[in-house]
């Protein structure tokens, strides 16, 4: 490190002459904790294939591309009591950089939830089933995609939720206790775009301190959900890594993200080769800068060192001058 180090301050002295998108499971709790954490739902996320006016329930082709046991869920009661759930659906909306969720804003990515039915105890399909669950007990539930022949292209997003209800009648009706949901994803079998862009990149080239940044924003100006892999990488002046990180977002259309990356213990003097990739959509974009750090103290004493440097060779050309105009006399 002190040969890097005296190497670098050589060299500035010199130099001054880089979706599987992922679904997570939905959980809100009630009042009873005890009944609440005893539901489970499975799978957390199911994707689906989309083709205009076909109707996924079961083993169907397109449920399948999503989960193997095709369009149903696994409801179990881990608890020591029975108890009453609901089974619905909802719209899965994101917005904002930080993918801000709403499950009750209807846009052109939510149309799916209007398309989905569950099957309940009698063997019908409607938009809503309750069931009696026994403790220990798990049970499998069907729904039915029924897509129309208009869909839009790109990516559809709902969740399907699994409501606990403790049987209590009120003012209000059955009072219900907790929920646990599971993401449902399509994508449209044509028509998905995937594309991206990035702009208003920046990065570190010149710092006082060990605090170094890359960041940037990426709009996802398609129709379908991607994901944002980026990477931020810097090596010496003579070419050895001495940091490495990356990150990954999940993208999703019409929305704008930013991406930043921190190198917070670098050394505290030195010249790095900074490298900042980015992949998204239909873009890879690679920005490759020198990165020069410098305590204010050492830049302080090169300034002075230099006026010294200069002052010194003024000097001598003005008594180099004056020997010349010596011997002419």
């Amino acid at each position: 490190m002190k040969r890097f180090l005296v190497g670098g301050l050589v060299a500035i002295l010199a130099l001054f002459g880089v979706c599987s998108w992922s679904s997570n499971a939905l959980a809100e709790d009630g009042l009873d904790g005890d009944v609440a954490s005893s539901l489970r739902l499975s799978p957390s996320g199911t994707r689906l294939t989309l083709k205009p006016g076909e109707v996924l329930e079961g083993n169907a082709e397109g449920c399948l591309a999503g989960l193997a046991s095709g369009c149903t869920v696994q409801v179990t009661n881990n608890g020591n009591k029975a108890f009453k759930y609901k089974v619905y659906v909802t719209p899965y909306s994101v917005s904002g950089s930080n993918n801000e969720l709403s499950f009750s804003t209807t846009t052109g990515y939510t149309q799916i939830a209007r398309w989905i039915t569950i099957k309940n105890s009698n063997g019908e399909y409607a938009d809503e089933a309750i069931f009696t669950i026994e403790p220990g007990e798990t049970q499998t539930v069907e729904y039915r995609v029924t897509i129309p022949d208009d869909i839009p292209g790109g990516s559809q997003y709902a969740v399907l939720w699994a409501q606990i209800m403790d049987g209590e009648e009120s003012a209000s009706g059955i009072q219900t206790i907790g929920q646990v949901g599971s993401v449902i994803s399509g994508r449209s079998s044509s028509q998905t775009v995937e594309t991206a862009e990035i702009v208003d990149i920046d990065m570190t080239r010149f710092s006082l301190s060990n605090n170094l940044h890359a960041k940037a924003k990426v709009r996802n100006t398609g129709n379908a959900d991607f994901v944002i892999e980026y990477k931020y990488t810097a090596r010496t002046f003579f070419g050895k890594e001495v940091h490495a990180d990356e990150g990954s977002i999940a993208a999703f259309p019409e929305t704008e993200y930013d991406v930043a990356m921190e190198w917070n213990d670098a050394p505290m003097l030195g010249i790095f080769t900074a490298t900042f990739e980015i992949n998204a959509g239909d873009q890879h974009i690679t920005e490759t800068h020198i990165v020069v750090i410098m305590p204010l103290v050492v830049m302080i004493l090169l300034i002075f060192l230099l006026t010294i440097i200069i002052v010194w060779i003024i000097i001598m050309l003005r008594k180099r001058k004056e020997r010349k105009a010596r011997k002419l006399v």
